[in-house]
């Protein structure tokens, strides 16, 4: 991957001398019918109190966590004055239950999708998906983690207890004004090049603290910015172990002391406390914020379980056939805020192509630079996992080796993703994820047909 050029300059912080709150880790959700409701809500932070979305509390929302083969009933019920939509990122889902800006859950009305969790072990996650407002109710914290099990997950030697050794970690940046609150005002810089925050939280929280024994932690990563793409390391740059990417498990283990990770991705690390003491995790942003202690650990002097890290795991990469269909997509920026796919902004009432259902294909696709208004793109596709085949003209680099649904395209980027399209038929999307770019239009439409002929 290329070198990434990060500014010299850190944000400014506010110093209040508080000791810092703990964690908060979000609640399970758990069983074969699970209600969420949609609220509004209050957050306060050390600088002051911003009216934020939930999902049965004020902000974020609890972590669902399901086998493979279960059969899921949700009803999710939206108390709030506007519509919104709830997006399953990453999950293999009918067309008619994807979330998307098609499945609109009305103000004061509720959804019942029913879902059949059809793939293995990963870290996904749900937030909203409304035409125009993806942004801002993300924003305003409408987000959660969403995990798999399955029989072979569980047979590994893995910290599997949710919230004491296996902790989610939702990294997100906002910006605190003046009187302490953060809203979502963005202007046109802001939509050219994402919304950028000044603080940074993590599942909600600013500069919390994780109190730990010794052993071993399983930390589960989700960027669930709006637009910022974070580089994060421990403040100590000791090395860790990466082991699972979007869809699930790598190939192969990567050990590494800093991770890249773009808006919508999310990441799986094993780490060792073996020493009493204190430290943090430090979290820097292509916009140029150092977050030195975003999250910091206190380790006692008690010992919990050390695990072994794995070098290799399961995991079988989509291959297309000799006689694959190939597509290109080109992600381009224009003047006056015009962010298109192809030459094209978003238009719900056009089908950008067709295919047919049980085939393969290679999307090549490019972040196409235009002067100056050269900047970064995600791209996430719906309903598939999918396969890094190349990344500019060369081999995936260890950590692109696993199952992806969202990938960082810097200015000048070409990637070819190998996909599968299985089960289902329908109207599904793909977008790029920095949020400001798919509001702004950089999204498409595709529909999977039973049988199609071109």
């Amino acid at each position: 991957m290329k070198k990434i050029i990060w500014s010299v300059f850190s944000t400014v912080f506010f110093s209040f001398g508080l000791p810092a709150d703990s964690l908060p880790i979000p609640p399970l959700l758990e069983g074969g019918n699970l209600e969420m409701e949609i609220r509004e809500g209050m957050l306060t932070l050390p600088f002051g109190t911003s009216r934020t979305l939930g999902f049965n509390g004020d902000y974020l929302g609890p972590t669902i966590r399901v086998s493979e083969g279960d059969d899921i009933a949700f009803t999710i019920i939206n108390t709030l004055r506007e519509d919104t939509t709830v997006h399953w990122h990453g999950l293999h889902v009918p067309a008619e239950y994807d979330g998307g800006p098609r499945q609109v859950i009305k103000a004061g009305e509720a959804w019942k999708p029913r879902i059949t969790i059809d793939q293995p072990a990963a870290t996904l996650w749900y937030h909203p998906h409304l035409m125009g407002k993806t942004a801002e109710h993300v924003y305003r914290g409408l987000a959660g983690m969403f995990i798999i099990d399955d029989d072979y997950s569980r047979s590994l030697s893995l910290p599997r207890d949710y919230g004491v050794n296996d902790i989610p970690l939702i990294l997100q940046d906002r910006d605190i004004d003046r009187s302490g609150r953060f809203a979502y005002r963005p202007s046109m810089p802001d939509i050219m090049h994402g919304y950028l925050g000044n603080r940074l939280l993590v599942n909600g929280a600013h500069e919390p603290e994780l109190r730990l024994e010794k052993g071993t932690y399983r930390f589960r990563i989700l960027n669930g910015s709006n637009s910022s793409v974070f580089r994060i390391s421990f403040s100590d740059q000791s090395e860790f172990t990466v082991f699972a990417s979007d869809g699930g498990f790598l190939p192969r283990s990567v050990r590494t002391s800093q991770l890249v990770i773009s808006p919508g991705e999310r990441y799986e690390i094993l780490y060792d406390f073996t020493e009493e003491g204190t430290g943090g995790l430090t979290v820097e942003t292509w916009g140029g914020a150092v977050f030195d202690r975003a999250l910091s650990f206190s380790v006692g002097s008690g010992t919990g379980s050390f695990y072994g890290h794995p070098e290799s795991l399961v995991y079988a990469p989509v291959s297309p056939e000799a006689d694959h269909i190939r597509r290109n997509f080109t992600m381009e920026t224009g003047m006056m805020g015009r962010f298109t796919i192809n030459g094209k902004s978003m238009d719900m009432g056009r089908i950008d192509f067709r295919l047919e259902k049980d085939t393969d294909e290679v999307w090549t696709v490019v972040n196409v630079p235009a002067g100056m208004m050269a900047v970064p793109h995600s791209f996430h596709v719906h309903d598939v996992q999918f396969s890094v085949l190349s990344l500019n003209g060369e081999p995936p680099p260890p950590l692109l080796g696993g199952p992806k649904d969202t990938i960082l395209l810097w200015p000048g980027d070409r990637y070819e993703i190998g996909l599968s399209f299985r089960d289902y038929t329908g109207i599904y999307m793909y977008h790029c994820h920095m949020l400001e770019h798919e509001d702004a239009g950089m999204m498409g439409q595709f529909e999977i047909e039973e049988k199609y002929t071109p």
